[in-house]
C-alpha cells in the first residue's frame, strides 16, 4: 500500500469528536492566515515593482511610454489583489475565528454533556433498583411468621421465622442476609446459614439501622443505612434497609421488633460502575466511574482502592449536574439522583472522570502542524 494511502487510512480511523473538529478548524484557520499574509506580502512586492517600473519608464522618456502602460496595469492589478486580500481577511478569516470560538464552546459543552448524561443514567439505574428494596422490607415485615415469633416466642417459631427469611434470601439474590430482632435489638432469626452463627442472639441495639427503624412511626415507614462493611458478614459491603415489625402485622400495630434487609452492595454497586457504563475499550481504560453517597463518600468505583474515601467534588454552586476540568486536564462530569417515586435516592451522585487526549497528541495523530 502506498505511503499516502497509509497516512489517509490512519487519519480516517481517528474518532470524530468536538475536540478533533476544533483542531482541524484551528489548523485551517492558521493555514489561511499564513496564506493571506503571504499573499499580502506578494501584493506589496508587486506594487513596489510597478512603482519602480513607472520611475524607470519616466526616465526613458518617449521610449518608455509603452512600458509605463504595462506598469500602470500591473499597479492596478496589484491594487485589485490588495482589495481582494482585505475582503478575504475581513470575511473568510473573520468567519474562521468565529468558528474557532464556537468550536471551543462546543468542546466544553459536548464533552461535558455526554458524560453528564452517562453519570445521570448510572445513578438513576441503581436508585431505581433500590426503590424496590423499600417495598420489599415493608412487605416482608408483615409476614405472620415474624411477628408471631416475637409475640409468642418459642424455638419452633424462631426456626419457622428463619426458614421464611431463608426462602426470601434464596430467591432474591441481591440480598446478603435478612435479620430480625426483638424490640430490644436481640437477634431472633436470620436468613443466611453462612452467617447464622455470628448472628445468633447477637445484640444489635447499637446498630444505626436498628435504632432508626425502631423509631419508625408506622409500618409504612422505612430507613436506609449508609453503605458500610458489616463485621457480622465477614466484612462484606452492605446497605441495610430496615423497618419495624408490628403487632399482628398491622401498619399501626405496636412495635415488637425490627427487620433489617442486608443488600449485597459490593456485587450490585460494582456491576454498575464496571459493566453498566458499557464504554468501548479505548475509552474505558482512561475513564473512572464512581458512585458517591450524600456526603460525597465513594461507595463504588471502577478503581476499587477509592472506595470509602472522600471525593472532592468541585460544585460550589451546588448544581444538580454539571462538568468541569480538574487540575490534570481530565473532565469530571457529575449528576445527582433525581430519586424515584417516593424514594429520594439519599442524595447519591454518579461521577465520570475521563482523561482527555492532549491537543498536541491529537495534532500529531491528525498530522496537523
Amino acid at each position: 500500500m502506498p505511503q499516502t494511502d497509509q497516512l489517509t487510512k490512519s487519519i480516517s480511523e481517528i474518532r470524530a469528536t468536538p475536540r478533533t473538529m476544533r483542531l482541524v478548524t484551528e489548523s485551517i484557520g492558521t493555514d489561511l492566515e499564513r496564506f493571506s499574509s503571504d499573499n499580502s506580502h506578494v501584493v506589496r512586492q508587486i506594487r513596489l515593482l510597478a512603482i519602480n517600473a513607472l520611475i524607470e519608464a519616466a526616465r526613458a522618456g518617449e521610449a518608455g511610454k509603452g512600458f509605463a502602460v504595462v506598469a500602470n496595469e500591473v499597479q492596478r492589478l496589484a491594487q485589485g489583489a490588495s482589495e481582494i486580500a482585505e475582503r478575504f481577511q475581513q470575511n473568510v478569516l473573520g468567519r474562521i475565528r468565529q468558528g474557532r470560538e464556537m468550536a471551543d464552546d462546543l468542546v466544553d459543552e459536548m464533552e461535558g454533556v455526554r458524560l453528564v448524561d452517562l453519570a445521570q443514567t448510572l445513578v438513576q439505574f441503581i436508585v431505581r433498583n433500590l426503590f424496590e428494596r423499600t417495598a420489599d422490607v415493608r412487605w416482608w415485615a408483615t409476614d405472620s411468621a415474624l411477628w408471631e415469633a416475637i409475640e409468642a416466642p418459642s424455638p419452633e417459631r424462631a426456626q419457622h421465622a428463619a426458614a421464611r427469611l431463608g426462602v426470601i434470601n434464596r430467591f432474591y439474590t441481591v440480598y446478603l442476609d435478612l435479620v430480625m430482632t426483638d424490640a430490644n435489638g436481640r437477634v431472633i432469626a436470620s436468613a443466611n446459614p453462612r452467617f447464622h452463627r455470628n448472628l445468633r442472639d447477637q445484640d444489635l441495639s447499637g446498630e444505626n439501622w436498628f435504632q432508626t427503624a425502631r423509631a419508625c412511626r408506622s409500618g409504612d415507614d422505612y430507613v436506609v443505612d449508609t453503605v458500610k462493611r458489616s463485621a457480622l458478614h465477614e466484612g462484606r459491603d452492605v446497605l441495610v434497609y430496615a423497618t419495624g415489625i408490628r403487632s399482628g402485622g398491622r401498619s399501626d400495630g405496636a412495635l415488637v421488633g425490627t427487620l433489617g434487609v442486608y443488600f449485597d452492595w459490593k456485587a450490585q454497586g460494582q456491576a454498575i460502575v464496571e459493566k453498566e457504563a458499557n464504554l468501548p475499550p479505548q475509552l474505558a481504560e482512561r475513564t473512572e466511574v464512581l458512585l458517591l453517597d450524600g456526603s460525597n463518600m465513594v461507595i463504588a468505583s471502577s478503581r476499587p482502592e477509592r472506595i470509602y474515601t472522600h471525593f472532592a467534588l468541585h460544585n460550589p454552586q451546588q448544581l444538580a449536574k454539571g462538568s468541569y476540568y480538574d487540575q490534570s486536564g481530565a473532565i469530571v462530569a457529575f449528576a445527582k439522583t433525581l430519586g424515584y417515586e417516593d424514594y429520594d435516592g439519599l442524595g447519591w451522585s454518579g461521577v465520570i472522570i475521563q482523561t482527555m487526549d492532549s491537543d498536541d497528541a491529537l495534532r500529531q495523530q491528525l498530522r496537523l502542524k
